[in-house]
């Protein structure tokens, strides 16, 4: 008895194999097209532009470079600043939070601040809390965002002085299943690093990989095909052997 038993269940694991071979979706990269970024109107806040109004930009096209940061970012809590900056470096986030947490609540329009708020608050897994940063973050830098009246965007602010918050907010909204924002949020953050940065190198930018699965993920639970493979392919054109994104595949 315990020999049928064994056969019975090789063959049954060799039938869940060739179930999961014959159902694994196949991935051609030879068509994808990169998906247009939703907006009528994009403005790129704190960029130097090399594009007039109207340009169309392509993949690896410079748009300009970032304007350079102000010397001085905070009237009152400069000092607090410059310090709570230095422990950020030191992977000291606590501290950081402590120190940068009474400034927000007194410049409380001040970005710089709640930005390097927002950061520690991620880092130090606070992530609801960091969500509620980053978004109040993003009010005071996107504030002159405006929408149509299906919901779809229509002037869309990108501030290439903080890049980093699209990205981490696109993270927190992924968490949630918030998908159609992450995508968003996430492509604010790479459709810029692609275009206005001059030094892009792909294969240099460790978090665009994760960015790219990131899409991928977003677009699988959406369930829309061509955006995914779209993003599936670039994820795997940058690292051949990512094994995340196959996950999500459609």
């Amino acid at each position: 008895m315990r020999k049928i038993i064994l056969i019975t269940t090789c063959i049954f694991c060799l039938n869940i194999q060739l179930q999961s071979e014959e159902t694994k979706p196949s991935l051609d990269c030879t068509q994808t097209v990169r998906p247009s970024f939703p907006a009528k109107i994009v403005r790129m806040n704190h960029l130097d532009s090399t594009q007039k109004v109207g340009d169309r930009l392509e993949a690896g096209q410079i748009a300009g470079t970032m304007s350079a940061l102000p010397e001085v970012v905070s009237p009152l809590f400069e000092s607090q600043y410059r310090k709570a900056e230095q422990l950020y470096s030191e992977k000291k986030f606590d501290e950081v939070i402590t120190i940068i947490e009474p400034t927000v609540k007194v410049e409380k329009q001040n970005p710089f601040l709640w930005n390097l708020y927002a950061r520690a608050l991620y880092a130090a897994k606070r992530k609801k809390e960091s969500f509620l940063a980053y978004q109040t973050l993003l009010s005071i830098n996107d504030a002159d965002e405006t929408y149509n009246e299906d919901g779809s965007p229509n002037l869309v602010i990108i501030d290439v002085w903080f890049l980093e918050a699209y990205w981490k907010i696109s993270s927190l909204y992924l968490d949630q299943g918030e998908y159609a924002k992450s995508i968003f949020y996430n492509r604010k953050m790479l459709d810029i690093v692609t275009f206005a940065n001059k030094q892009y190198d792909p294969n240099n930018m460790i978090y665009n990989v994760t960015a790219l699965s990131y899409l991928a993920e977003a677009y699988y639970f959406l369930n829309l095909k061509e955006p995914n493979n779209y993003y599936a392919c670039e994820t795997l054109k940058l690292d051949p052997n990512n094994q995340y994104v196959l996950q999500f595949i459609l």
